[in-house]
C-alpha cells in the first residue's frame, strides 16, 4: 500500500524504495538496444554529449527519513535521508562509535532500537551524507517511526554545516521582521 500524501510529514520515517547511486564502470542499452560500457565519466560525457540515458539501477527497500512535508499534489518526489543499520565496522572504532552515541558525530545521527518511538528493530544511523529524492509512490503504507521536533532540529542544524549552508542572511531577515513586528525600527 502506497503512503496517504497527508501523512507524508517531516520528521517521520517510512520505509521506501532508495536507489543506490550509478557507479562506473557504467553499462547502459543504447537506443538500438546496443549495451555500452563506459569506463569513465568522461568517456560517457564524450560520448553521450548531453542526452538523456535510461539507466537501470539497483534499490532497497529501507527506512528514510522525510526532510519535508509531502502533501502537495504538484510534487511528485519528496526529499530524505537514507537511514542504514549499524555494522560491526561502526562499532570497531571506539572514538568514532562514542561520537556516534552521544550524538556528536557530524555524518550520523544515532537511532537506537530501544527507542520504540523510531520504529526500527535493529540499531540503525541516519546517513546525514545520503540526501536523495524519490517518488511518493515508492513510499510504503504508514510511517514507523519519527524524530522529535528537538531531534529533527538537531539532524537540520548537522545538514547546514555539512552542506556549507549560509544561513546568516535568512536569519538576519527573520530577525528583523520580528523586530519590525515587535514595533522596533531598524
Amino acid at each position: 500500500m502506497q503512503a496517504a500524501p497527508a501523512d507524508l510529514r517531516r520528521g517521520r520515517i517510512f520505509y521506501a524504495l532508495f536507489p543506490f547511486a550509478a557507479e562506473f564502470p557504467l553499462t547502459i542499452e543504447d537506443e538500438a538496444g546496443q549495451k555500452l560500457v563506459f569506463p569513465t565519466i568522461e568517456d560517457y560525457a564524450r560520448a553521450r554529449k548531453g542526452r538523456a540515458t535510461r539507466v537501470v539501477t539497483d534499490v532497497r527497500l529501507r527506512p528514510v527519513l522525510l526532510l519535508h512535508d509531502g502533501t502537495r499534489g504538484e510534487h511528485e518526489d519528496v526529499v530524505c535521508l537514507r537511514i542504514n543499520t549499524v555494522k560491526p565496522r561502526h562499532r570497531r572504532s571506539t572514538t568514532t562509535w562514542e561520537q556516534i552515541e552521544q550524538q556528536r558525530h557530524l555524518f550520523f545521527y544515532y537511532l537506537s532500537a530501544s527507542q520504540r518511538r523510531y520504529g526500527l528493530q535493529e540499531d540503525s544511523l541516519i546517513a546525514l551524507t545520503s540526501i536523495g529524492s524519490i517518488q511518493k509512490s515508492a513510499i510504503l503504507g504508514l510511517h514507523v517511526g519519527e524524530l522529535t521536533h528537538r531531534e529533527l532540529q538537531s539532524v537540520s542544524e548537522r545538514l547546514s554545516r555539512i552542506l556549507s549552508l549560509d544561513l546568516a542572511p535568512l536569519i538576519a531577515e527573520r530577525a528583523s521582521e520580528l523586530l519590525r513586528r515587535a514595533g522596533y525600527a531598524i
